[in-house]
This record gives C-alpha cells, structure tokens and sequence, in this order.
C-alpha cells in the first residue's frame, strides 16, 4: 500500500520520479515497505481489538494475532500476485473461481489449527470453548479476507494507474509523432516558395536578389535551430514573419498594399513554432499572388495577457474561393488546424470567413 501511494504522489514531480521510483523500485527497499506496512496491519488490529480484552496489554494482543499473520500474509499474496493477475485478468474465471474457494478453506482450516494448538494453549494458557470444525465459516473467512481484498484492492489500482499511464504516454508519443510530421511538412513547402522567388528574381538579374538571400538565410537559420523547440519566444515568430514579409515586398514592389501591426506586451510569451506563418503565407499564395492588379495585405497580432489574437485579411480574385483543405502544391491550412488541435487543444477559436473580394482568417489562443 506505501509502495502506490509513494508512486501515486511522486507522478505528480516529474523532475524527481526517475530517482525515487528507482529507490522504490529496488528489492531490498521493496522488502522493507511490506514488512513496513504488515507491522502497521497487526498494531492497528491489536488497538482495535484492545477494548474487548481490557486484561491484556497491547503487546500481549500483537503476540497473539503475530501467530495467525503469516496466514493473512500469504492469502493477500497468493490472491493479489497470483489469482488476479494470472487467472481472473486472464479471464480464466473457472480456474480462478476453483482455486480461490480451495485456498480459502485451505487457509481458513490452518489459521484454526494454529489458534487451537499454538495461540490457545500456549499464549493465552486456556483451551477452545468449542470443538475445532464447529466454527462460523463467514467469520473466519472474514477475519482473513478483509486484509485480503485491501491488498488486491490496492494492487488493482496499482495496475489500473500503470496501465492508464502507459496509454497516457502511448498517446503521447503519438500526438509528437504527428507534430513532428505536421511540423516537417511546413519546412520544405515555405522553403519551396521562396526558393521560387528568389529564381523569379536572378532570371531578371534584379539587384534585390542578394537581399533575399540574406533574408533567406536568416530564415533557415530559424528553421533549422531555433523551431525545434516545443515553445518559442512570440518575438522570435514575429521577427520570422516579418523576414517573409520582406521577401514578399521585394517580390510584388508598388503592387502591394501590406500591414502588419503588433499591439500588447509580447515580452516572455511564448508559442510553439510555425504555428502563425502558414497564414500568413496563405494570404500571399491563394491572394495575393492570383492577382494581376494591387493587393492588400493586413495582418494584426494582438496580446491581452495571455490571449493571443491574430487577425489576417488580403484580397483575393472574386470568382476564386479559399482552398482550405490544401495548398495545390504544399499542405494547406489543414495542416495548420490540425497542429492547433494538437498543441491548443480546446485552448483556441479558428474562424475563416470570405467574401467575393477578401479572405480573412481570425485566430484566438490561451497560451496558458
């Protein structure tokens, strides 16, 4: 029972669990819990019994019940270690039925031959009131069996908690499986783009190539060392979507109309990665670019506390509708939502609503 109820507590420090759960975990220590928690189980039976034999002194009554404990240990352990775990979890309901009625009877007979012939004459110096089989069974049964079923209680939810556990942490694994995959999609298919960009731009010899370069350096060095991390400063995904805008004003020049606008204290919040971007890229590719006259761009980053709020709106071609299940050549805002569904589960609102000449995306985030 300590042996849980340490483990139950320490999962909550996850700093420390490793060391201790290897303390724990170590025999001899295991060996010192149960022998621990057995004298606890015979001085709480000698107290509560104690009133009824006003005559004999608590260590008189721990003498007389230390007799019979070993029988209370071993049915506790054959039940929780093996009955359970490898009949009725198994579902062998017949064998566990069988010999569950057969060691109880058993250990019921010997706990009555050691009252008869070893508690009775030699402790208590007196002898049975009553012949040995006649007996109330659901007495004795009882009296072993209820430190019985606390053990396997226990060590039922011991095995519960594990397993929850291991599914917790299965599912885990899973959800960083997919982020990584997710995330891993965002690189090439941004990288793509502006690779063509920077083509467009060398094709017609522009001066401004060079600077897109440096821009799209700065932009792999982020890429490559700094989004690795689950969460990263909003200053750094700012300065990130600001190096993109860059690129994009060299790109279309006197044919955009862009803004981007940050209000609230940005100072220590942090956000997972790449999270802001896609949009942001969305509204250049499905707008922006699919327009052969001038553009508007404008984007709004607010924070109140802890609410993020992020607010993108271009023009786009009136008979041309978001594509919001993927990009013709990349993976779309879905990828996105998706990733927002993992990391901000029921911690965001997402809204995308259009008319024949704008798309406008509206984000919310509690970055709790």
């Amino acid at each position: 029972m300590i042996d849980f109820y340490l483990c139950f507590t320490l999962s909550k420090y996850t700093m420390q669990k490793s060391s201790i759960q290897t303390i724990i975990s170590h025999p001899v220590v295991r060996i010192l819990l149960h022998i621990l928690f057995w004298l606890t189980y015979l001085f709480i039976s000698a107290v509560t019994v104690k009133r009824f034999y006003e005559d004999e002194s608590l260590l008189q009554l721990m003498l007389r019940f230390s007799v019979t404990i070993p029988i209370d240990i071993m049915a506790s352990y054959l039940t929780a270690y093996y009955l359970l775990p490898q009949l009725l979890f198994k579902r062998k309901y017949l064998s566990f039925s069988i010999l569950f009625i057969v060691s109880a009877v058993a250990f019921i007979l010997i706990q009555r031959t050691m009252l008869w012939y070893i508690s009775y004459p030699l402790i208590l110096k007196t002898t049975p009131s009553s012949p040995f089989f006649l007996m109330n069974w659901f007495y004795s049964f009882t009296n072993i069996y209820i430190i019985v079923f606390i053990v396997s209680g226990i060590k039922m939810t011991q095995r519960n908690f594990r397993e929850e556990k291991s599914i917790r942490e299965l599912s885990e694994m899973k959800t960083e499986a997919e982020l990584k995959f997710l995330k891993a999609q965002v690189h090439p298919h941004f990288l793509f783009n502006t690779l063509n960009n920077l083509y467009a731009l060398t094709l017609d010899q522009s001066p401004k190539a060079s600077e897109v370069v440096l821009k799209l350096s700065e932009l792999m060095n982020y890429m490559l060392y700094e989004c690795n991390e689950d969460n990263i400063l909003i200053s750094k995904e700012i300065n990130l979507i600001e190096n993109y805008l860059s690129l994009e004003r060299i790109r279309y020049e006197d044919n955009l109309d862009l803004e981007f606008n940050v209000k609230g204290e940005i100072a220590g919040k942090k956000i997972a990665p790449m999270i802001l971007l896609p949009f942001v890229e969305n509204a250049f590719k499905h707008g922006v670019s699919k327009l052969v006259s001038h553009a508007q761009v404008r984007i709004e980053l607010c924070l109140d506390g802890n609410k993020l709020e992020f607010k993108s709106s271009n023009s786009k071609p009136a008979e041309n509708k978001p594509d919001l299940i993927g990009y013709s050549d990349g993976i779309g805002l879905k990828n996105v939502q998706r990733r927002l569904e993992l990391l901000y589960h029921q911690r965001h609102e997402i809204d995308f609503f259009y008319t024949e000449t704008e798309f406008n995306v509206s984000l919310k985030i509690n970055l709790d």
